[in-house]
């Protein structure tokens, strides 16, 4: 069950699919990643990410009831998760690597090493 293991840990592990390939955060960075969300995706409710309980809480007491609304904010502003009553930093972190996470689940296999090697290219370290 994904709820019981580390946002950071379950983004490194997917990523780890690719042979050398180690993304870490650096401080004052965010993960990033594009959103590919069928309709279907967009209409489920966001209890299929298995928040934590206050992540999860959050999000209900901030109007977001489906994974299309939240990635439709989240894409659309930089840092609206901040705003959020109760989501600090960790909370944030969090609800990003299970929304990447739950993405990546959802896309057809042979479609997930492109996204992949797309999301690790919007993350290399360019400076």
């Amino acid at each position: 069950m994904l709820r019981d293991r580390d946002p950071a840990r379950i983004v490194q592990e997917i990523m780890s699919r690719f042979e050398g390939v180690e993304i870490r955060r650096r401080h004052g960075t965010r993960f990033r990643f594009r959103f590919y969300l069928t309709g279907t995706m967009a209409g489920t409710n966001i209890e299929a990410l298995e928040l934590s309980v206050r992540s999860f809480n959050s999000l209900r007491r901030a109007g977001f009831s489906t994974v299309g609304e939240l990635a439709e904010a989240v894409a659309g502003e930089e840092n609206v998760l901040g705003r959020i009553r109760n989501c600090g930093r960790k909370s944030a972190d969090e609800i990003m690597a299970r929304l990447f996470a739950y993405q990546y689940e959802q896309l057809k296999p042979e479609r997930r090493d492109a996204y992949l090697l797309e999301t690790v290219l919007l993350n290399i370290d360019r400076s």
